[in-house]
């Protein structure tokens, strides 16, 4: 922007110098007139088209965090999904596995003492 705004004084300059000679005023004011509204024009639209890319840039950088979010998400999900599914096969084979009864030392545990009487 500085060498837009370095070309921007000298032509405003210019112009006024131009502007200010009796003798040229009717020749140059439009010339000047022109060149100021280009240049206006041109710090417009230099404008609008940072303000598109600035809302490209907003959009991209929203939709990076949302997908991080998501799997950020998913990956806690499937830990704790891993960790449910480690718990449940650690406890199922102490609810599963019942000691036998444990019978005085002359006496055999009721299953051994039902095959052993048919």
């Amino acid at each position: 922007m500085k060498p837009f705004g370095f070309a921007l004084g000298a032509l405003t300059g210019a112009a006024a110098v131009l502007l200010l000679n009796r003798q040229g005023t009717q020749r140059v004011r439009p010339i000047a007139k022109a060149a100021m509204k280009a240049a206006v024009m041109a710090y417009h639209e230099a404008r609008v088209q940072g303000a598109e890319l600035a809302e490209a840039a907003e959009d991209l950088f929203a939709e990076a965090k949302v997908e991080a979010a998501a799997e950020i998400f998913a990956a806690a999900v499937a830990a704790a999904q891993a960790k449910a599914a480690q718990a449940r096969t650690e406890a199922k084979p102490e609810a599963t596995s019942k000691p036998e009864s444990v019978a005085p030392a002359g006496e055999a545990p009721a299953s051994r003492a039902a095959s052993e009487s048919a």
